[in-house]
């Protein structure tokens, strides 16, 4: 039915637009640069046979800017996960090699600059000095640049599958070094706050299920390109101080700035 509601995220819906396309609608006031940048990132990546539905035209419904998206079908991987744990390895290698292929593709687009994202990110961040956020953003500076495609949200959550499997969610795609984007990925899976509302002895077991694929993915991602888990993790801190910028708990907050303090001392700055 055209304008069910088949997803709700923090920045947006997706809606039936007809039999065959989904729009993806932003919230009121989402600025049209970031929409057209998710059009053109996705766009980038499905022209390069990227495995992510096809982004058609960019739209306006109610004075809210959206994409419509060519439908796929299946769920997220992480719900498949909450259904069956016993999938937790086959979804880690899944999302290794999903990962992988993507960081196969050198940009040749103008996309947006992984290290400039993330040093603005840093240089507005909460909760830590300016002195801080100059020590963290030179040692930013100091790590490799690359010029492959990144997706910069890559999680569970935002992988479909039925028979295949689907990236969704360019919003934050870019041009940089995929070392960088599986550390955002270990960090996601490492640090996210699982919701009060589910019981303590279940926030338990999800928050192991959670350590144990973060794991199993980072250690499947090292095994196909043939790099380090330390060199991945290199890139923690500053992605650590960049995600102070997002819209976090109390908790996750707590978590993430007891991170850089930890990774600030390891990697001899200022603390």
């Amino acid at each position: 039915m055209d304008g069910e509601c088949i997803g709700k995220g923090r920045t947006a819906e997706v809606i039936r637009y007809d039999a065959h396309q989904a729009l993806k609608l932003f919230s009121l006031g989402t600025d049209e640069s970031v929409v057209r940048r998710e059009f053109e990132c996705a766009l980038f990546a499905w022209t390069h046979k990227v495995s992510t539905p096809k982004p058609v035209s960019m739209v306006h419904r109610d004075a809210r800017p959206g994409i419509v998206y060519e439908c796929v079908n299946g769920s997220s991987l992480l719900s498949q996960l909450s259904n069956n744990p016993l999938l937790l390895s086959a979804t880690a290698r899944e999302m290794a090699f999903l990962h992988y292929n993507v960081h196969s593709i050198e940009c040749t687009e103008n996309l947006p600059r992984q290290k400039k994202n993330i040093e603005q990110a840093i240089m507005a961040a909460p909760h830590i000095s300016g002195e801080q956020k100059k020590a963290i953003a030179s040692y930013l500076d100091s790590l490799p640049e690359a010029n492959m495609l990144c997706h910069g949200d890559f999680h569970p959550d935002n992988i479909l599958k039925d028979s295949n499997a689907f990236i969704i969610d360019w919003m934050t795609g870019c041009a940089g070094n995929p070392l960088c984007d599986v550390a955002r990925s270990v960090l996601l899976l490492e640090t996210s706050e699982i919701p009060d509302s589910v019981s303590f002895a279940m926030r338990y077991l999800l928050r192991f299920g959670q350590r144990k694929l973060a794991r199993a993915y980072l250690a499947s991602y090292c095994a196909l390109s043939g790099t380090s888990e330390r060199d991945i993790r290199r890139w923690l801190l500053p992605l650590y101080a960049a995600r102070l910028v997002e819209d976090l708990s109390e908790g996750e907050t707590r978590l993430i700035l007891n991170r850089i303090q930890k990774e600030t001392r390891i990697r001899g700055l200022l603390t």
